[in-house]
């Protein structure tokens, strides 16, 4: 029944990727040393299909937002310039496949809002979470691969994780990369993958949680989570912060020097060598 955005879920940009790094490798620093914020700026560059992506304004997609305590979220977005939105399902129910699409495409509606152009960066996150019992089954439905994901939404009953689905499935749609927060979010995640394969490509983790079944999910989703806070906290803070890692591998990409930029000699001996030299020559 998402045919359409499905089929708007492209593949990365293998060719941006490669060109991308080539520049991670010939810049001024120990071939690899930046580690994960050269996976990030890779991963960046294939989603924005452009080897050198710039950043825009991101956004934070906030499940019943409106509940929230005012001042911690805040704080953190705006660190790192992010607008929240506020997505309330109010009244809504997820009792039937109905009720259920009815919702993803609520959320793939918000998350398909803006048309900017360049690389969009959206968050995710939810004031609350959902029962535990129904992570868990989520977490088992996954790993083996059994019934219809819409199905398993309406057994989970929760309104907030079908739309968070629909976030997910319309922000990869849009070229948007996704920073997931906590453990529902980490749900929706292997939810929205579940239906639309390619989704995985655009999602990016932030943090570990206190809840031991977010990191199954991370490992499910084959993710990495890169900072480790002992954060008890949903609301969006994690996908703030995992959003200023992007932001920082982009600073990395785009304002550290290359050798030749910076007109030193390029290493002479060690695994940078070869790399760099042959950088240089092509």
């Amino acid at each position: 029944m998402f045919e359409e955005v499905i089929s708007l879920i492209k593949p990365l940009d293998e060719t941006a990727m490669e060109k991308c790094q080539v520049r991670l490798d010939n810049l001024t620093k120990p071939l690899g040393s930046l580690h994960s914020f050269e996976h990030l700026a890779r991963k960046m560059a294939g989603i924005n299909r452009t080897p050198r992506p710039r950043f825009l304004s991101p956004e934070i997609i906030l499940m019943n937002g409106s509940c929230r305590t005012r001042g911690m979220l805040d704080v953190f977005a705006e660190h790192v310039s992010a607008e929240i939105i506020v997505f309330d399902v109010g009244a809504e129910t997820a009792r039937n496949k109905a009720q259920v699409s009815h919702l993803i495409a609520k959320g793939i509606k918000i998350a398909r809002s803006k048309k900017e152009t360049g690389l969009r960066v959206i968050g995710i996150g939810m004031v609350g979470e959902v029962d535990s019992s129904v992570v868990s089954a989520v977490c088992s439905w996954y790993s083996t691969g059994s019934d219809d994901p819409i199905d398993t939404l309406v057994s989970a009953g929760s309104p907030e994780l079908a739309g968070l689905v629909g976030v997910i499935m319309g922000a990869a749609a849009s070229g948007a990369a996704v920073v997931l927060d906590g453990v529902t979010t980490c749900m929706a995640a292997l939810v929205a993958v579940r239906i639309a394969p390619q989704v995985k490509d655009y999602l990016v983790g932030s943090h570990f949680a206190a809840e031991p079944l977010q990191a199954e999910a991370l490992q499910l989703l084959d993710l990495a989570a890169y900072l480790s806070l002992d954060l008890n906290v949903g609301e969006g803070v994690g996908a703030a912060l995992g959003i200023s890692l992007s932001q920082a591998s982009l600073h990395v990409l785009n304002d550290m020097k290359t050798f030749g930029e910076a007109e030193v000699p390029v290493a002479e001996d060690g695994p940078g060598s070869l790399v760099q030299n042959q950088a240089i020559r092509d």
